[in-house]
């Protein structure tokens, strides 16, 4: 399967990897961005795209670990059909808070394809009250990780 932007894969990858936690204000932005990707996907290319990576280019560990995880996606001509998040993985980030306090929503759009999945997900992940431990819970992502080393380490 092709994708044709590598963008989201890649911040959430490097945001599983970050160190620190995120500041009240980017905390604030990513939701902000979550919301608009679940209610208007098809404005990601023209809006959404440029918000997320002002968010990224902001934080320096979350940019370098962007760009480099970016730079090995940009080299992928096909993603094998296991590297995709299961219904049952995305279920499980919904519930992963069993607080009476909803601090996610569950994406509108049915998962039908790759990029449905990921946006799927990073709505999940960018609702959440805490995002990055919210982030670490995403196991697809491990294979992703082992994925690309094994494919650039062959190069």
């Amino acid at each position: 399967m092709k994708v044709n932007d590598n963008t989201i894969m890649a911040f959430l990858l490097a945001f599983q990897g970050l160190n620190t936690s995120l500041s009240q204000q980017e905390r604030h932005n990513l939701k902000e961005l979550a919301k608009q990707l679940d209610s208007q996907p098809k404005a990601w290319e023209n809006y959404i795209k440029k918000h997320l990576l002002e968010i990224i280019a902001a934080n320096p560990e979350l940019n370098q670990a962007y760009q480099f995880y970016k730079s090995q996606l940009d080299t992928i001509e096909e993603i094998p059909n296991y590297l995709m998040p299961t219904e049952a993985e995305i279920s499980r980030l919904n519930t992963l808070d069993n607080a009476p306090i909803t601090r996610g929503f569950k994406p509108k759009s049915e998962a039908i394809d790759y990029e449905t999945q990921i946006n799927n997900v990073a709505v999940i992940v960018g609702s959440s009250e805490q995002p990055e431990e919210t982030v670490k819970q995403v196991t697809f992502l491990d294979k992703w990780k082992q994925f690309l080393s094994r494919s650039h380490s062959l190069n």
